[in-house]
């Protein structure tokens, strides 16, 4: 078998969807196109056909609503709207929240066994606002007689582990405030440029006027969206979107406190014992995300260093109505099929979809060192835009490891809990 490693990683900012996405006027595969084009400019291949022949494939993710711009094989249509050569094939990767992981996972192991190129693409992207999520979606009646219906419904299983695990809203709510806490004092490192500003592709785009923050801390763009999807907009009447540079992430919300989190109603079961809130649980997003993999002789084609490598992978089925607990399922069987244990692992990153769940997951089950645990936020507060997550949180890995309050670092686990029943984990190791 091949050492595969990563050499590179871009993603947009984070967009929390809906009418005042920063990114209401950019499709999913043009985001992707983006973040690929600038993946090919940070390994020194940019517009040249001829030097893009060493990619031998690009694995993306959509996951569950792989039609309208997230359809037609994205992997393969952002590369070709990126401008890349011809040459170059693409596929489409779906496992709901870890589709962009399992693309990853899917990469290593294909070039690994030498059965791919020596260079690839891998990541994944999510539109929430243009495709909200469950859309085109059409469950089978039979299934009622294999799982619980509402299985289906992420909130509903949050709340199901929320009262199997007794995790209380007051819990719950801490949780989340913490969330937010630290994505903002991440966001507020680097004299405001934030700690993900080396893998954060600046955008220039046309946004809703009543949710824009424009910044004069804002770096270049280095991509312009097409301009399409705004100008459809002035066609329709709605006519105050104004230009901005879209370079952080826009679910943060610093005014976050205990107090108002305690006053959000629960959202998904009405009950006495109801605790779930909008303030608990994830967002839904739009963005895109993807890393460049290499052997060690495509390391040495493209003249760069190793920067980290996917040392292991797990994925393990549940019962769909708690497919919050994921994560404590295959987060051990990562770790032994890495030869470690919980105590050898420097950071985790596991994807909150709802405070109940990873909370349950990291403090209850795993009982990890919770001031280890998403340093820098996670899907509360940076956001969670499925099909990208597994992606995005390699990319912020990557930061991670670069960041010198992280320097004794050796390995980073990510994980995150997938919609009807499952978990994935995977373990990465730096690269000295």
């Amino acid at each position: 078998m091949k050492e595969v490693f990563v050499v590179e990683a871009a993603r947009t900012a984070v967009a929390r969807a809906g009418k005042q996405s920063w990114f209401m006027n950019v499709r999913a595969d043009d985001l992707s196109a983006m973040v690929i084009k600038d993946l090919r400019r940070k390994i020194g291949i940019g517009e040249d056909w001829e030097k893009q022949k060493i990619v031998g494939d690009v694995y993306w993710a959509a996951t569950a609503n792989a039609f309208g711009e997230q359809g037609g094989n994205m992997g393969r249509n952002a590369w070709l709207l990126s401008g890349g050569s011809y040459d170059v094939p693409g596929m489409t990767v779906d496992r709901f929240c870890a589709s962009s992981l399992s693309a990853l996972v899917t990469a290593t192991a294909t070039m690994g066994a030498g059965w791919s190129g020596e260079v690839a693409f891998a990541g994944g992207a999510q539109h929430m606002t243009h495709i909200p999520m469950g859309a085109g979606s059409d469950r089978n009646p039979e299934g009622a007689k294999y799982y619980n219906p509402m299985s289906p419904m992420m909130g509903w299983t949050a709340e199901q582990v929320a009262r199997k695990y007794n995790i209380s809203r007051e819990v719950q709510d801490q949780f989340a405030y913490e969330s937010h806490m630290r994505c903002a004092a991440a966001q507020d490192a680097n004299d405001g440029l934030g700690k993900t500003k080396d893998v954060i592709v600046p955008i220039k785009c046309k946004v809703p006027a009543k949710s824009a923050n424009i910044s004069d801390k804002a770096p270049e763009a280095l991509y312009t969206a097409p301009e399409g999807l705004a100008k459809k907009r002035i066609e329709d009447g709605i006519t105050d979107d104004v230009e901005m540079i879209v370079w952080q992430d826009q679910g943060l919300r610093r005014d976050t406190t205990i107090e108002g989190l305690a006053k959000m109603p629960a959202v998904f079961m009405k009950d006495d014992l109801a605790t779930v809130t909008a303030g608990n649980s994830s967002q839904i997003n739009d963005a895109a995300a993807g890393l460049v993999l290499a052997t060690a002789e495509g390391c040495k084609a493209l003249g760069l260093k190793p920067r980290m490598k996917l040392i292991s992978s797990a994925v393990a089925g549940i019962d769909p109505q708690i497919m919050g607990i994921g994560p404590a399922v295959a987060i051990p069987v990562a770790l032994k099929r890495a030869g470690l244990t919980v105590d050898q692992i420097g950071l985790w990153e596991v994807n909150e979809a709802f405070a109940s769940q990873a909370y349950y997951c990291c403090h209850e089950a795993l009982k990890l060192p919770m001031d280890r645990v998403n340093v820098w936020g996670s899907g509360i507060s940076i956001g969670h835009p499925l099909a990208c997550t597994g992606a995005r949180i390699a990319c912020d890995i990557t930061a991670l490891f670069d960041d010198p309050d992280y320097s004794d670092v050796d390995y980073i686990v990510e994980s995150m809990c997938i919609g009807m029943g499952m978990g994935a984990a995977a373990v990465w190791q730096r690269c000295r």
